[in-house]
């Protein structure tokens, strides 16, 4: 979901969109529509359904994963909206060029709308990207009915309205597998990719070096013909169990991700927390004076961008809800601790929908083997009726 706005047509992109002296290019898979005075052209999908029989009644509250261009030829305006959690950096440069691919001058961050006219004069719209706080602690088995519920309606709903083949890689991680149950549950058909793949199509020809400095896009597969990959994307930020946010949790809670290393010799995360960078991060933390304030911790989520569409391969990130965040800062604290550490609110929300999945996760995160534990459902008879 790649684009750049300027004065000039970026030879780069694949798609190309002009309006009087403005140009709007793309990667693959945008589609556009002319509606009264404006030019739209957008690409993803809303929770709710499909963003082609939505794009004219969705705005900044509106969550999914998508991007809409506007543009305005009568007022000469332009305004990119995006789901209220948008998943993709917009830089700009006054005057120039607005794009999401390689950093300009500016950042516009996830609380800011921007707009723009035909001069290219950008203007950035604050919003509330984080809404509503609550602070009281809920019982662990209200935390996960409330998660299983969001998780559940958003996978119906994108199950009952996509109409394209949807393919789900297993990497021997929590949130791929977390995603797969669901879809599990709800019988829904998929193809279970059990190899790397990535098509080279133009656009990935032209800016393979700079789409791989976004680190998500080291480790994704591309089609050139039209599909949705199911991701489990981005679940360490999501799910608490990023180095960064979970740590800070923990220390206004008087703990911290090192002291519990310890405690949890044999957990999930103990070779991915104790990595070099993460030793440098929590000693980081430990010294600095930071606000550690639910607010803090979802603003920092919101920002983390990591994964949105490229060409016409549509990646569907089920677990990039703040919501879910929200529910899991109330967890009471032994709980939270346990899913940091082990994933164990993860695992529980695995189990209630497939029962006995949870063995075919790694035994450590990010381990060199850490596809070992898919054998176990590969040569499984439930693994070859999807076939």
């Amino acid at each position: 979901m790649f684009f750049c706005i300027s004065k000039r047509q970026c030879e780069n992109y694949t798609l190309h969109w002009t309006v009087d002296d403005i140009h709007i290019d793309t990667d693959t898979g945008w589609q556009s529509c002319d509606h009264e005075s404006t030019l739209f052209i957008y690409k993803g999908y809303t929770d709710q359904g499909r963003l082609d029989q939505q794009f004219l009644t969705v705005d900044q509250t509106t969550t999914g994963n998508f991007c809409i261009i506007a543009v305005n030829k009568a007022q000469q305006t332009i305004k990119i909206t995006t789901d209220c959690h948008r998943s993709f950096p917009i830089y700009y440069e006054q005057l120039q060029s607005v794009t999401n691919l390689t950093p300009l001058s500016d950042t516009a961050w996830t609380d800011s709308v921007v707009e723009l006219d035909f001069d290219l004069h950008i203007t950035e719209h604050k919003i509330d990207a984080i809404g509503y706080l609550e602070s009281s602690l809920l019982t662990y088995e209200s935390a996960i009915d409330q998660v299983d519920t969001i998780l559940f309606e958003k996978t119906k709903q994108f199950v009952a309205n996509n109409n394209l083949p949807l393919k789900v890689f297993l990497s021997g991680g929590v949130d791929t597998l977390l995603v797969y149950s669901y879809l599990v549950r709800l019988g829904a058909k998929f193809e279970l990719v059990d190899y790397d793949h990535v098509d080279h199509d133009y656009f990935y020809r032209a800016n393979g070096h700079l789409i791989k400095s976004f680190w998500g896009y080291n480790q994704i597969h591309h089609w050139r013909q039209p599909c949705v990959l199911a991701s489990g994307a981005p679940g360490d930020e999501f799910m608490l169990r990023s180095p960064t946010t979970a740590n800070l949790f923990l220390l206004r809670n008087n703990t911290s991700i090192p002291q519990l290393l310890d405690q949890y010799p044999d957990c999930l995360h103990h070779p991915y927390f104790s990595q070099a960078k993460h030793t440098e991060l929590f000693k980081a933390q430990q010294t600095a004076t930071q606000d550690v304030s639910d607010w803090a911790l979802c603003n920092i989520v919101v920002n983390d961008w990591q994964h949105w569409h490229l060409g016409y391969t549509l990646t569907w990130t089920p677990l990039r809800d703040l919501e879910i965040f929200k529910i899991l800062l109330r967890l009471p604290l032994t709980h939270a601790i346990n899913q940091i550490m082990n994933s164990e609110f993860s695992r529980c929300l695995i189990e209630r929908n497939a029962p006995g999945a949870t063995r075919f996760l790694s035994d450590q995160k990010n381990t060199g083997a850490s596809l070992k534990n898919l054998n176990r459902l590969f040569h499984s008879i439930s693994y070859r009726s999807l076939q």
